[in-house]
């Protein structure tokens, strides 16, 4: 029995909230007669911080963190303020976790299995079944003050549809009963951390685990930016340019697909941050006189994804690499003035162009030949 026990219990780290943010008092054990799960909306650390933060009014029992620490920040014997409803927080355990509930593909694995196991410890310590009924979502909770709403006072809809209540169920079962339950047939990790800054280049590597892989997916905001098929299942060949990129948030996945057909992702919510590519030289000005073969040629730092000649807002030209020359054919154009552009583009947006008004004349006329 008490090898089993100890199965269950997990390694916490004990973090205090501050005491402005939940009753003082004592309750007794026979009060605690439910879980509520949670969704941070945020970090592991950011959800720490906020709770040790007496202007919060708001606090959990527990922190879990995508890498599956914990934290204990208000002990179990104590009221956290965390479900919006005061009923249900005397009565209850609050569990929040590291993520976001609308992104698919952010809660791990080491996350559901580390919750899984406190909650399994929570239930044996307190004599409860492991079933829905004992193990709610915020989102079932009922507003105090009018019944017929969920959520609490404010209405919250975590953990939302992206967390997976089976397979966290089927963990709680098997840790409440002392067990460790089977790794999944397949999983993948991605190094990428929740909210973590990026600049220039970045190594993205996904990590499959279990059934053969057939390939892995890097997608981009939705847009499968590459495949690979072979390890080590690294971005780019090593590097992903995050200043191909606009600066702000992104949502970034690793999606393995394996030989059988089965699919895992993993996803990770990133900050882009760099200095975007500037036009800072270019070889014409305003008021110059051209015509013929003309060539054009730009200064762009830091290198762009591709740089664009324009000419009257039209792209006639596009170059992928430095040095970034153009040959602008100025018998295709009519005479007279036009506005000439060099614009950098990053992952299909133009920034920092620069342009000149210049001047086409037409062409000399050919004199004609001698009479004989």
């Amino acid at each position: 029995m008490i090898a089993a026990i100890a199965a269950a219990a997990p390694s916490i780290a004990r973090i205090p909230a501050s005491p402005a943010n939940y009753a003082r008092g004592h309750r007794p054990a026979s009060a605690v007669r439910l879980v509520v799960v949670h969704v941070v909306e945020g970090t592991y650390w950011g959800a720490i911080s906020w709770f040790r933060n007496p202007r919060a009014r708001a606090s959990a029992h527990y922190v879990v963190s995508r890498e599956g620490a914990v934290a204990e920040m208000v002990p179990r014997w104590k009221v956290a303020w965390h479900a919006g409803n005061g009923w249900v927080n005397r009565h209850s355990i609050g569990i929040e976790h590291e993520g976001y509930s609308a992104i698919s593909g952010l809660f791990t694995d080491a996350e559901y299995r580390s919750s899984a196991r406190l909650v399994g410890s929570v239930l044996r310590r307190y004599r409860l079944p492991a079933d829905r009924r004992h193990v709610i979502g915020h989102a079932e909770v009922r507003d105090p003050f009018r019944p017929w709403l969920r959520g609490g006072f404010a209405h919250h809809t975590d953990p939302g549809r992206q967390w997976n209540w089976t397979r966290f169920m089927s963990y709680v079962r098997s840790y409440a009963r002392g067990a460790t339950p089977p790794p999944l047939p397949l999983d993948v990790t991605t190094n990428l951390r929740l909210l973590q800054t990026l600049t220039r280049g970045v190594r993205w590597q996904a990590f499959p685990l279990g059934a053969e892989p057939d390939r892995v997916e890097f997608v981009v905001d939705g847009q499968l930016r590459e495949t690979v098929r072979a390890a080590p299942y690294v971005f780019s060949s090593g590097a992903w340019n995050t200043a191909w990129e606009r600066n702000g948030r992104h949502v970034v996945k690793a999606r393995v697909v394996a030989v059988d057909g089965r699919v895992a992702t993993a996803s990770a919510l990133v900050m882009t941050r760099n200095r975007l590519p500037r036009v800072t030289a270019l070889n014409l000005v305003d008021g110059d006189t051209v015509s013929g073969l003309v060539e054009v040629e730009a200064t762009v730092t830091p290198a762009p994804q591709r740089v664009q000649l324009l000419v009257d807002g039209v792209v006639r030209g596009t170059a992928t690499a430095a040095p970034y020359r153009f040959e602008w054919d100025t018998t295709a154009e009519p005479a007279g003035p036009h506005r000439l552009t060099v614009r950098a583009v990053v992952r299909g947006y133009g920034v920092s162009g620069r342009s000149a008004s210049v001047v086409v004349t037409p062409p000399a006329p050919v004199a004609a030949p001698p009479t004989p």
